[in-house]
């Protein structure tokens, strides 16, 4: 049996330009919290190697 093609009258359901938008916007707010607690932690880091580092060069 051969696919049925849709009717040429009827127009696909479109999509909501504002409620993309939204999607959009909730996304990347969402990365952008995600990508901040990174640099927190990598900042931490960071600092405690610092203060690793000068706590062994005065010990030698």
């Amino acid at each position: 049996m051969k696919p049925v093609a849709p009717s040429p009258k009827r127009r696909p359901d479109r999509a909501d330009p504002v409620r993309e938008a939204e999607d959009k916007l909730a996304a990347a707010e969402k990365k952008i919290k995600k990508l901040e607690r990174e640099l927190a932690s990598r900042n931490e880091e960071i600092d405690l190697l610092k203060k690793a580092e000068r706590f062994f060069q005065r010990k030698k």
